[in-house]
């Protein structure tokens, strides 16, 4: 079975990712060669990087379809929504027009990188509260959440998922990102590793390495639910 990729900003001219529908094929391309067959597009819903309306989402996940179709590439796409969590997420899911990961009952929430771990444990608790489920975000890139992994077990308590980069998993974000996530995974706090893809050049939706080492590293049954199993049984 091919990986699933639940977090890429493969939808063209929507956010920092791509940029047009030229370069989500280049991409479409890429993940296909590293072996994903389901990718869930999950463009940002932040001030600053955009905030698409669910017209504009559907539309173009319609169109890069139909590219894919015509250009050959047998890969799936689902709809999702990189929600930067902030007083106006909540009152997108109370009024029930939030994009969750392929039309389930998960959304992803990103958080600022310094963001106290207070915050986010708040936050976690009022989208719960809201009939949600959290997926949070490349975790490993919140300093004041990792400084225990207490808290990231916490957080799976309360109903959340977990998602770490596969860029982080083997280490092109720098050593102590990899020495956190090892952490995590070695624990098994970590659901899913994605690709948070955003282009087919530095941000390119590689996974057969990361795939490699999660096998050789932490065996096949728990390797598999990252990279697959997971996604399937939460999303599908």
């Amino acid at each position: 079975m091919g990986y699933i990729d639940v977090h890429s900003h493969i939808l063209p001219g929507l956010d920092d990712g791509s940029r047009s529908i030229e370069q989500s094929v280049e991409m479409l391309r890429i993940a296909w060669e590293e072996g994903i067959t389901k990718i869930i597009a999950t463009p940002h819903n932040m001030p600053g990087k955009g905030c698409p309306t669910i017209e504009v989402l559907e539309e173009r996940l319609i169109q890069l379809r139909t590219v894919a179709e015509n250009a050959g590439i047998d890969i799936e796409l689902y709809l999702g929504t990189e929600y930067y969590y902030r007083e106006e997420v909540s009152e997108i899911l109370e009024r029930e027009d939030a994009v969750t990961m392929a039309g389930s009952e998960y959304v992803l929430l990103e958080f600022n990188p310094l963001e106290e771990r207070s915050y986010i444990l708040n936050a976690v608790r009022d989208v719960y509260s809201l009939g949600y489920n959290p997926v949070i975000a490349h975790v490993e890139r919140y300093e004041q959440l990792m400084k225990k992994k207490e808290d990231i077990a916490a957080l799976k308590n309360m109903g959340a998922l977990i998602q770490v980069n596969a860029s982080s998993v083997i280490g092109d974000n720098g050593y102590r990102c990899k020495r956190d996530v090892k952490k995590l995974l070695k624990e098994h706090l970590v659901d899913f590793v994605a690709t948070d893809a955003h282009s087919a050049g530095h941000r390119a939706p590689r996974m057969e390495k990361c795939a490699a080492y999660l096998y050789k590293r932490y065996g096949q049954e728990y390797a598999e639910a990252l990279l697959f199993k997971n996604a399937e049984k939460y999303f599908f």
